[in-house]
């Protein structure tokens, strides 16, 4: 039976399409409406191809098609193919005519085609699909970061037209592009700046309304006059917005937004175009990564996220919600989205919390130089498309591939040698160090185009890099002891080395397993996820030494939560003094079988995340970490601070720290004030370690008021003739 061609109801291009893999052959007619598709699979749009499981295992290209009817344009109305989101890129063809190719795959594109349109009613969509598995051991070309690359990517090719197609109806004066940024935030008055580039066939007269409506009415907006030549014209413009009620994060502050509007008006009146947008008013910077929103000071405790799914529409709105309600929930301030840019409602969701995002662009690894100009477009489309969201802080250029790339200390050194020595000296620090086309070129051709793109927000330009000759700062410091190189435990000795390594470590944590592994026939075996570290947990959680799979596993999971609780701890004693805050890897698990996240990949919490809630709560009490075993007869010092993200400082606060062992106790009380916003040493808690071997406490207790919190360190003494080798 021939396929009939299907009405584009209110220009809805969406449902089943035809889709076929493309070759040479295909290629030469695919765009032709003569050709027989009746027998071609079907694929969904918006969708992904690997969900027809004929394409399960392809790795494109694939031919896209769909025939569908619409009536033609009234008047001087123009008709525009929207497309948008493709992975990763598309060439489309209209009635056998070349319309255009797509460039980033999270932005909405749109297309002239009013004269195929006007002449005739049935046509023929076809679309070139391709997403290729970029190689691992080549510099990339497409821009699809960490959905298809990193240790947090999801496994399987996530091709296809992923967000909806759709034909829209403008007048003779139709928006190409939008942008929205807010360029000041004060008390007394706020500064919204709008950029559009207008498209119009002929010279043409245009009025501008601008609307801006807040969370108690109206708040600004006025109307313009300007005269356009034929083609694209820029325009801009700022609104003031006096007594602003500003946009904080969530432990700042209220998250009020204000809805903005643009009419766009021909000569006589009548509506050409329109474009909307919700934000709010804040300003942020980052000096030396010491953050600042409205300029109050905010240390930054955050969480890395990944792709949700290879299957990026399948993912729904509640699903993101529910992603962004963890992080809050967890006393989290920022979530970094690694090397991808997400849906839309996943902002919504940040700028309704008030969780900050740390905006990397989709650029992971090494690429080609051949990618230059399409990512100078890529980072355009990006500040168009997410500019107007107040959670999205910063821009990140590129970043690292995963916890091997740069780590401190190296596997083999001992706990006396990772303080003397810092960094590994290893290949992996000079390929980093070294110059090349991607850090001496590309990454400054990132850095500059954000710059032009957007001035109201701080950048980084590669993210994991640490200090070296041509950069002394470094970046975010990606740390992994305790996974990469050394022991958790030797990160405050690492930090007293190198001062530098604290000011934001951006890479902390390490795996763990969900599943738990049987061992056949006697084997040691492996993780069985796609990309587990299977070097670390042999160093660290060697299967041998558990009794079965699931000890194994259970142990993993606890040890993932004591590396991040010394981690956490560590840094935030640091705080302003130099650390700005840091970033866990990872918010979810991308396998079912386990991973980074402190979340399974179905989003059950693990033990780390109930870790990680109490390490992020606004005050805690901490002590220096006693060692893990402890001879009998040792004198202990252990300084004691309170660590306060609380605005007013604690007056009479008491600090009671217990250590306790198999009937014997020693307490010792503190009393005081203590500051808003700091660290504050408290004391040193000194014992010496009894003579019996017995499993040691350190209870140590705050109260205040209403405000109680607690903290506890366990370690083990053991006789001293046991103790010979144990350093």
């Amino acid at each position: 039976m021939e396929q009939r061609p299907k009405p584009a109801e209110q220009g809805d291009l969406c449902g089943s399409w035809r889709a076929h893999p493309l070759d040479l052959d295909l290629q030469r007619v695919g765009a032709d409406a003569d050709l027989d598709d009746r027998h071609w699979e079907t694929v969904p749009v918006p969708g992904h191809w690997g969900e027809n499981p004929a394409f399960a295992d392809h790795d494109g290209p694939l031919l896209y098609r769909r025939r569908f009817e619409h009536r033609p344009p009234d008047g001087d109305d123009r008709l525009w193919l929207r497309f948008d989101g493709v992975l990763s890129g598309a060439e489309i063809w209209l009635d056998g005519r070349y319309v255009g190719d797509t460039t980033s795959y999270f932005a909405p594109q749109r297309f002239e085609v009013t004269d195929a349109l006007r002449a005739e009613q049935d046509h023929l969509l076809a679309v070139e699909v391709s997403c290729r598995t970029p190689d691992p051991d080549l510099p990339r070309s497409s821009l699809t970061g960490s959905i298809q690359a990193g240790h947090l990517a999801p496994t399987g090719n996530p091709g296809g037209i992923w967000r909806p197609v759709q034909i829209e109806r403008t007048g003779p004066i139709a928006i190409r592009h939008g942008r929205l940024l807010c360029t000041s935030a004060e008390p007394e008055r706020a500064t919204l700046q709008l950029r559009l580039v207008l498209d119009v066939e002929e010279g043409a007269e245009v009025r501008i309304d601008t609307s801006v409506v807040g969370p108690d009415g109206g708040a600004g907006g006025g109307s313009e006059d300007h005269s356009l030549a034929s083609g694209e014209n820029r325009i801009e413009w700022t609104v003031p917005i006096d007594g602003p009620r500003l946009w904080w994060p969530a432990a700042l502050g209220e998250q009020p937004r204000y809805d903005v509007s643009v009419v766009v008006r021909s000569a006589d009146g009548a509506v050409s175009d329109r474009r909307s947008w919700r934000t709010g008013l804040r300003r942020v910077t980052v000096d030396d990564f010491i953050w600042r929103v409205n300029g109050t000071k905010l240390f930054a405790k955050g969480i890395v996220a990944g792709p949700a799914d290879r299957f990026l529409d399948r993912v729904s709105a509640a699903d993101l919600a529910r992603d962004i309600r963890a992080v809050r929930d967890a006393g989290l301030d920022l979530v970094r989205l690694h090397g991808h840019i997400g849906r839309t409602e996943l902002y919504d969701e940040a700028d309704r919390l008030g969780v900050l995002v740390w905006q990397d662009l989709p650029l992971v690894g090494r690429y080609s130089s051949k990618v230059r100009s399409a990512t100078r477009t890529m980072i355009r489309e990006a500040v168009d498309h997410l500019g107007h969201h107040p959670s999205v802080g910063l821009w990140c250029g590129r970043g690292r591939m995963g916890p091997g790339a740069v780590t401190v200390g190296a596997p083999e050194d001992g706990p006396g040698t990772i303080a003397r020595r810092g960094l590994a000296s290893g290949t992996r620090i000079g390929r980093d160090l070294a110059p090349g086309w991607n850090r001496s070129v590309f990454d400054r051709v990132v850095a500059r185009e954000l710059r032009n793109a957007d001035t109201t927000r701080p950048i980084v330009t590669r993210s994991g890099g640490p200090p070296g000759p041509a950069d002394p700062a470094g970046t975010d410091a990606h740390l992994w002891l305790g996974w990469s190189a050394g022991l958790a435990e030797q990160l405050p000795a690492v930090l007293r080395r190198w001062p530098r390594l604290a000011v934001f470590p951006g890479g902390i944590g390490s795996q763990s397993a969900v599943d738990s592994i049987d061992r056949p026939d006697g084997e040691d075996p492996a993780p069985t996820w796609p990309g587990a570290s299977i070097g670390s947990f042999d160093r660290y959680l060697p299967h041998s030494a558990y009794g079965d799979g699931r000890a194994w596993a259970a142990a993993t999971r606890a040890y993932q939560g004591d590396v991040l609780r010394t981690h956490i701890e560590a840094i935030r004693k640091l705080k302003y003094r130099p650390a700005g805050g840091f970033l866990v890897t990872a918010l979810a698990d991308v396998d079912a079988a386990g991973g980074f996240g402190v979340l399974t990949a179905d989003r059950s919490p693990k033990p780390a995340y109930d870790i990680l809630v109490d390490a992020c709560r606004p005050v805690i009490v901490v002590a220096e970490p006693p060692p893990a075993v402890l001879v009998p007869g040792e004198d202990i010092r252990l300084p004691v601070h309170v660590v306060s993200d609380l605005r007013d400082p604690l007056a009479g606060a008491r600090v009671t720290a217990r250590v306790r062992g198999d009937g014997w106790e020693r307490p010792t009380v503190w009393e005081g004030d203590l500051p808003a916003d700091r660290c504050q040493w408290v004391g040193d808690l000194r014992f010496t370690v009894p003579e019996r071997p017995q499993q040691l406490s350190i209870d140590l207790d705050l109260q205040c008021g209403e405000l109680a919190v607690s903290n506890r360190y366990r370690s083990v003494v053991i006789p001293s003739s046991e103790a010979l080798g144990r350093g």
